[in-house]
């Protein structure tokens, strides 16, 4: 490969890395806002059937994103031996940063369904 094709692929996961990280986003807002409007009406089968959508659909990006990370690292690689790394390209080779970010996804799925939670178990006085 050349060294123009591997920096156009790298190009390519990040532009996906940043399209998961939407995706993301979209699936938790979506189930934040059912969660909001609508969660505490929805029957126990109805807050199952959503969650289990919103934890499958959330969990997917979150390991895409992993997935593309480890693409652009064997990229990186690949392109280490044609010539040398910028700055840019070594600090995302060493960089640890997706592993925190799919932490803290993960976090966000929890978060999110502890929410849903919360709206269902409301304390009445």
């Amino acid at each position: 490969m050349t060294e123009y094709e591997i920096l156009d692929l790298f190009r390519g996961y990040v532009e996906m890395e940043a399209v998961s990280f939407t995706l993301f986003l979209t699936l938790a807002s979506g189930y934040l806002i059912v969660a909001h409007l609508a969660g505490a009406r929805l029957s126990r089968l109805q807050t199952i059937i959503v969650s289990v959508l919103f934890v499958a659909g959330a969990t997917l990006q979150t390991w895409a994103i992993q997935q593309y990370q480890l693409a652009i690292r064997e990229l990186l690689d690949a392109k280490e031996k044609i010539s040398p790394l910028t700055a840019f390209q070594a600090d995302v080779a060493s960089s640890s940063a997706t592993d925190v970010f799919a932490v803290l996804m993960s976090l966000g799925i929890i978060a999110s369904l502890w929410f849903m939670w919360s709206v269902r178990h409301t304390k009445t006085k």
